[in-house]
């Protein structure tokens, strides 16, 4: 493959509303180094869900805390805190419980069996990894880490393949329906990944576990409550060898603590922190045709996040909250020139650095003037900064010689949103109503309104949702100012969906939740053809085709077959339609028409010991075939794979001195070991064993 026409496919691919990958995918961004970027169906809550289907959770808690596992309250689909049961829109909710009884220990593996949700990562463990919503690229997927935004300005998307469960209390998924309260990328949906509150006595875990592949995992967790002062941590390191047979090794550094300090009966502050540090080889980076794998490309990402909130109450009716928040992420890319790693004869190598930082702060009030009436006024702030620096040899495109590729970029956003949530004919009619206004320094403003109803009808177990949204998309620094291939006269990407379903629960034991959903993207940003000249060394930019139509069916049945054993799962079915502007190449990349998901899961308490507890369960998924990139840098389909993941763990429950809990698991992944890949040229990491230890402290 010709140097030249590999970069001209990765500008290609970068537009073409598939999710963002690492450097060496060639479905990447124009410059590879310039990309970056609780849930299984028998446990995970659909938005009018039966909390009876939870059956599969362990031993029985007090009555106060099963209520709460019945109903549980959700943040993210309306900005204020409500029972899931009462939301028009489509969300899902992943908790602890069911990411304890997989063992799942990234976001990544949560998020797979959600309904609508596509991930797709390109080879082993902390390789680049996208997340898709009903068909949106990552670009259109906001992802929020306790309520922060986490989204580049550099590609619009967030890279999760490092992001852990470690400390997490759940993770809410909002599909569609994100733009009028969460503004630029939430077009298909929004990911919130909430971490837990502490309270309650001290308590600690610890974990670990080991596999092949030199595959190590070490995870330190801490919660309780002093006084006024909750508090919550986990401190956790991964590595692996890998699966290929040359620089696959990658290793992951994690650390989350949450602190909530009640300053009176009506006040409380809350801080959050989060790092991430993880180094991630490279073997497929700019490897051209018949060179071996690199042995020495690498890159590494360090993230961090901070928040702080206050939030007061004023009397019963009036809470207000204010927010400032920081985050950063730095990526550092080496790939030194190796043995073979030619390209037309001249050896090859590249350095990149791209700092990115985004600061901004949220303020809100909601007043609750009467019974089951409640507004929302909130405002937000954001502002962004990306300096991009690269340098390699044979890079620039007219004269084929060493060269570098810098640019800085920043903006400001900010935005204002009302929302109306109002109890119709006592109760027997639940609506939502309202609208955001978005400005940006560049693009101007932007109103994008929304409603949502939910009608329970007791007499048939049945509740019937309804809503529509729109929402908007600032296009991402490197579409508009990456040298040669930034077009700074794109226009922001527009979007309207609707959708509408019903969930109907068969008594204690079944349930059924059917969803349908249109939404249309306007000036849908591609990559356009263009002369060849100094203008355009690519013969291709950045641009705005006409639109793009994506309809679906999501149907999420789950079934107690006896107790303590549920069967769950999800299927989605997708179509998409273009209607491009000229010269566009607008192409769904790495969307599957058909996704499926199914749990069997089996819980009994009191097996061998008065105390001991065996959970045991068997996920089945499915991604159906989908256009994709080859390495020869053409458009091809990519066949359907399956996968079968498996876990057993066996918890003892003898109490010992300082130890109230002790478990033992086996986890393994591929357990049918097909070989596979989900993006052309990446292999999926064959089987993987990992068995280990748990010990809960008090």
């Amino acid at each position: 493959m010709q140097f030249s026409s590999w970069i001209l496919s990765t500008i290609v691919a970068i537009s073409l509303s598939a999710p963002v990958a690492r450097a060496q995918d060639p479905a990447s961004a124009p410059s590879p180094a310039q990309t970056q970027t609780k849930s299984t169906p028998a446990n995970q809550i659909e938005s009018s869900t039966p909390a009876k289907k939870q059956a599969s959770q362990p031993p029985t808690p007090p009555k106060k805390q099963e209520a709460q596992k019945l109903n549980p309250v959700v943040v993210t689909a309306t900005r204020i805190e409500q029972p899931i049961a009462d939301i028009g829109t489509t969300i899902t909710v992943v908790e602890d419980s069911q990411i304890q009884a997989q063992k799942i220990d990234r976001v990544e593996d949560a998020l797979r069996q959600v309904p609508g949700v596509l991930v797709t990562q390109t080879g082993s463990p902390g390789s680049e990894t996208g997340v898709s919503i009903r068909g949106a690229s990552s670009a259109q997927t906001l992802v929020l880490v306790d309520g922060v935004e986490v989204n580049l300005g550099a590609t619009g998307g967030f890279d999760i393949g490092n992001l852990t469960t470690d400390n997490l209390d759940r993770i809410e998924v909002l599909r569609g329906a994100g733009g009028s309260l969460y503004g630029s990328q939430a077009i298909g949906g929004v990911v919130n990944v909430l971490s837990q509150e502490g309270d309650g006595p001290p308590t600690a875990s610890l974990v670990s576990a080991g596999g092949n592949r030199a595959t190590s995992e070490q995870v330190a967790t801490v919660s309780g409550a002093e006084g006024n002062l909750g508090y919550s941590g986990a401190m956790s390191y991964f590595s692996t060898e890998g699966f290929r047979p040359v620089n696959d090794n990658s290793d992951n550094l994690s650390g989350s603590t949450r602190l909530d300090y009640h300053l009176d009966d009506d006040t409380v502050i809350r801080g959050f922190a989060r790092y991430i540090g993880a180094n991630v080889s490279l073997p497929n980076y700019l490897v051209p045709d018949g060179v071996p794998l690199d042995p020495t490309a690498h890159d590494r990402v360090e993230f961090m996040l901070f928040k702080g909130e206050v939030e007061h109450h004023f009397g019963e009716k009036l809470l207000v909250r204010a927010s400032a928040f920081f985050v950063r992420q730095d990526l550092r890319l080496n790939a030194p020139p190796f043995p073979g790693g030619m390209v037309f004869g001249t050896p090859y190598f590249e350095t990149d650095s791209i700092p990115e930082e985004t600061r901004g702060g949220n303020a809100e009030a909601i007043y609750s003037w009467a019974p089951g009436w409640s507004t929302l006024a909130g405002f937000d702030f954001k502002d962004r900064w990306l300096r991009s620096g690269s340098f390699c040899s044979f890079c620039d495109p007219v004269t084929g010689g060493s060269g570098a590729t810098t640019f800085n970029a920043r903006r400001q956003e900010y935005a204002g949103y009302v929302e109306q949530e109002g109890n119709l004919i006592n109760g027997h009619v639940l609506v939502t109503g309202g609208f955001r206004i978005d400005g940006n320094s560049q693009f101007g403003e932007e109103v994008s309104p929304s409603w949502s109803v939910a009608i329970p009808i007791t007499k048939i177990s049945t509740t019937l949702r309804g809503s529509y949204s729109e929402g908007f998309r600032a296009p991402a620094f490197n579409e508009l100012y990456y040298p040669d291939y930034g077009n700074p006269n794109l226009k922001p990407e527009i979007s309207s969906e609707y959708d509408g379903g019903f969930t109907t629960n068969f008594g204690e034991r079944a349930s059924l939740t059917t969803t349908y959903f249109s939404r249309r993207v306007h000036n849908l940003i591609v990559t356009v053809t263009c002369p060849y000249g100094p203008s355009c060394v690519f013969g291709s930019e950045a641009g705005n085709a006409g639109r793009v139509d994506v309809q679906g069916v999501e149907i999420v049945p789950s079934l107690t077959i006896i107790k303590g054993l549920t069967l769950s799962g999800n299927l989605t079915v997708l179509d998409e339609t273009h209607a491009d502007a000229a010269g566009s190449t607008a192409q769904p990349l790495r969307v599957a028409k058909h996704t499926a998901s199914a749990l069997l899961q089996y819980v009994r308490s009191a097996n061998f010991l008065p105390h001991d507890r065996i959970t045991a369960s068997v996920n089945y998924i499915f991604v159906g075939d989908r256009d994709d990139i080859t390495v020869e840098s053409t458009i091809a389909n990519h066949a359907a794979y399956n996968l079968v993941n498996a876990v057993v763990s066996y918890a003892i429950g003898i109490p010992l001195k300082h130890v109230h809990n002790e478990e033992v698991f086996a986890r393994v992944s591929n357990l049918m070991d097909r070989h596979y890949s989900q993006a052309f040229g990446f292999p999926a990491p064959t089987i993987n064993v990992l068995a280990g230890v748990k010990l809960d402290f008090e």
